[in-house]
C-alpha cells in the first residue's frame, strides 16, 4: 500500500489454485522464480503481472512444499482482480511479503456470510487447463 493508511475491504471473490494436479495454477509444473512463494509457507503474498497489464493479489494457504493459493478477485465495492490491486495500490513490490498489518496486507476475522449467499462457480479464464479443471467449482462468490 502506498501511503501506510488503512483500507478495510470484505473480500466478496475469490479462486482457489492448488496442488500439483491443478493445471490451471501456476504452480501444478514445480517451482520457478516467479511462483516459488506458492510453495510456502502460508500466509504470504504472491502478486504477479497477468498479460503484463495487471498486478493480480493471491494469498498463499498451504504448508512448505505444497502448493496453493486464493486469487483475491474483488471486495466490497470492486470486481475484478486487476481492479482490486489498481484501487489499493498493490504492485509487484507486494510481492512474497508476510500477511501482516506491519506489512501492509493482511486478512482479519469477520463474521462469515451465510453459506446460502456463497455461490461455488467455475473459475474464469481457464480454459487452456482442461474441461475438468476448468468446471472446478473453486471460485467462490459472496451474492449479497
Amino acid at each position: 500500500m502506498p501511503d501506510g493508511s488503512i483500507v478495510r475491504k470484505r473480500i466478496t471473490e475469490t479462486e482457489a489454485y492448488d496442488g500439483f494436479e491443478d493445471k490451471a495454477s501456476h504452480a501444478h509444473r514445480g517451482p520457478t522464480p516467479r511462483n516459488e512463494v506458492m510453495f510456502g509457507p502460508p500466509g504470504r503474498s504472491y502478486v504477479y503481472l497477468c498479460y503484463g497489464v495487471h498486478w493480480l493479489l493471491n494469498l498463499t494457504t498451504r504448508p512448505k512444499g505444497i502448493p496453493g493459493a486464493i486469487l483475491i478477485r474483488g471486495v466490497a465495492g470492486v470486481s475484478g482482480p486487476g481492479r482490486l490491486t489498481k484501487q489499493l495500490g498493490i504492485t509487484g513490490d507486494d510481492n512474497r511479503k508476510t500477511l501482516t498489518r506491519a506489512h501492509g496486507i493482511w486478512v482479519e476475522d469477520s463474521p462469515m456470510a451465510p453459506e446460502e449467499d456463497i455461490l461455488a462457480t467455475p473459475r474464469i479464464g481457464i480454459d487452456y487447463a482442461g474441461p475438468e479443471w476448468a468446471a472446478t467449482p473453486w471460485r467462490f462468490v459472496w451474492d449479497k
